[in-house]
C-alpha cells in the first residue's frame, strides 16, 4: 500500500470506494478481508484530514471492483 500521506483527498476517496467495492463484490474471504482493512485505512486517513467519508456501502456502489487501491 502506498504511503497514504502522499495521496490527495480525491485519490484517497477513490481508493476507499474501490476497496469497498472489491470487498463487497469478492467471493473469497481473504480478498474481502484485505479490502475491508484497506478501506478502513483510507477512511481513517480521510478522517484525519477532516474530510467526510461516505457510508461504506454507498462508497462501494461508486467504486470499481479491482480498481486502484484494492487488492
Amino acid at each position: 500500500m502506498n504511503n497514504l500521506t502522499n495521496l490527495s483527498n480525491d485519490e484517497l476517496l477513490q481508493q476507499y470506494q474501490n476497496a469497498a467495492a472489491t470487498d463487497c463484490g469478492s467471493i473469497g474471504h481473504t480478498k474481502g478481508k484485505m479490502n475491508e482493512i484497506a478501506a478502513k485505512q483510507y477512511a481513517a486517513e480521510l478522517i484525519n484530514r477532516k474530510t467526510s467519508v461516505p457510508n461504506y456501502y454507498a462508497a462501494a456502489e461508486k467504486g470499481k471492483f479491482n480498481g486502484i487501491g484494492s487488492f
